[in-house]
């Protein structure tokens, strides 16, 4: 049984891989938000090449003729992922080097859901729940992405894993203090899960014939903090002696967001249109504490200001996080949005005349994407009273609810997907019982 069960892992890790090794031919090295990979990259080599970790930009005003180039400490972004990236570059300094490191996590990811899938529920839906993972296109196009965001689908599957070990164990403590750290780690790759294992815990709290559920509850969020302060001290001693828990990021994404759907209360979107109004090339250089903080404050004062229209903006969000973009053709194909904007008289017909592969691909990941969050919720529904299952549904209730307020794009929902479809072959399995009765 055991060697039988091992060949089923191996044989879920390897298609993963491979599946996304063919989405690194397909789309080799960075070409999603080339400009945040980019960033990354340039930090990496400088550290390799013994400079620290520092990136190399222009800190002169725009209002002055000459340019002045110099090394600025990295502080705009979390260091997880210019650390994680560093193993790759050791070996090769091709940027598919971070690519396939990125379709062994993921891999690693696939054998994770599944084990977490048969704690959760039954071998037979996590089997194929895990499967669909494995070869589900969206995930695998996004997972070789040299993003951050690309490798958080194996952070956040591991410290669910590893809740779910403390939660069945009767001497969990270590499992949940394991989860607190991994989770952690995550952050330091996208800070988008800052305030999770809050959620965590509060899932935690209802569980009520967990073991030790308040002491893991308390070594779970020791584990974050033992790695946000190690984080948060470097950040401390780079900058002179200001707090920075993570990096910037929050001003900007609050302040630009405002404009999200058009230039409106004195706001701009984009993250240049923005520097170029401050009167600098970077959003973050220099003096990005500050003024990102200063963008926090105002985009909170305008936000308090008009509360009524900014919740109609969090409603029209919604759908611009929960609807694939043009990840898996922006190669082949420009955004509709890209087209619709372009020379006067383009309309949806001529889009879809002139790209008519792109078009059905788009409208394909659309219709999997649905299907699959409709079965999620009637997975929840139909199996309310499994309170396990409160804990992957709060991973995806949060990455929902975090970005409403801020700035939504939909590659920041893609980290959760393993978790949707989980809950979507759980979702397929309780229809198929309900209509065999």
């Amino acid at each position: 049984m055991t060697v039988l069960r091992n060949h089923k892992l191996l044989t879920l890790a390897g298609a993963a891989f491979a599946f996304r090794l063919l989405f690194v031919l397909i789309f080799p090295g960075p070409n999603y938000f080339e400009g945040i990979s980019g960033s990354y990259i340039e930090v990496a080599q400088n550290i390799l090449q013994g400079r620290g970790i520092v990136t190399y930009v222009d800190i002169a005003p725009l209002s002055t003729p000459e340019p002045a180039w110099t090394y600025e400490t990295f502080i705009d972004r979390p260091l997880g992922y210019v650390f994680l990236i560093l193993i790759p570059s050791l070996v090769t300094s091709s940027p598919i080097g971070v690519q396939i490191l990125h379709a062994l996590l993921a891999a690693l990811s696939t054998v994770i859901l599944f084990l977490i899938g048969k704690e959760l529920v039954a071998e037979r839906t996590a089997w194929r729940a895990a499967l669909l993972y494995a070869l589900w296109p969206l995930s695998a196009r996004f997972e070789i992405a040299l993003l951050p965001d690309a490798v958080m689908p194996f952070f956040l599957l591991t410290t669910l894993w590893l809740l779910l070990k403390g939660i069945k164990s009767e001497q969990g403590l270590k499992w949940y203090g394991t989860a607190g750290i991994v989770c952690g780690i995550g952050m330091t790759m996208r800070p988008d899960i800052l305030i999770l294992p809050l959620f965590l815990a509060a899932g935690l709290f209802f569980l009520n014939n967990a073991p030790n559920r308040i002491k893991g509850i308390v070594a779970l969020l020791a584990g974050v903090l033992f790695v946000m302060g190690a984080h948060t001290a470097r950040n401390y001693g780079a900058t002179g002696g200001k707090i920075l828990p993570l990096g910037l990021g929050n001003g900007i994404s609050m302040w630009e967001g405002i404009s999200q759907f058009g230039d409106t209360l004195g706001t701009v979107y984009g993250d240049e249109r923005m520097a170029r109004l401050e009167g600098y090339r970077s959003w973050a250089y220099p003096n990005g504490i500050e003024r990102d903080r200063q963008r926090f404050r105002e985009a909170v004062d305008i936000i308090l200001a008009h509360p009524v229209w900014y919740a109609g903006m969090m409603v029209k969000r919604f759908p611009v996080l929960l609807t694939p973009d043009w990840i898996m053709t922006r190669k082949f194909a420009p955004s509709l949005k890209e087209f619709l904007d372009a020379p006067p008289g383009n309309t949806v017909g001529s889009y879809v005349a002139a790209y008519p592969g792109p078009t059905l691909i788009r409208v394909i990941l659309v219709l999997l994407q649905y299907a699959s969050l409709l079965l999620a919720l009637y997975a929840l529904w139909m199996n309310r009273r499994n309170r396990l299952l409160w804990l992957p549904a709060l991973v995806i209730f949060y990455y929902i609810v975090i970005h409403l307020p801020t700035n939504t794009e939909a590659r920041y929902f893609y980290p959760v997907i393993p978790l949707v479809l989980l809950l979507a072959s759980l979702g397929w399995q309780s229809m198929k019982h309900q209509s065999a009765e």
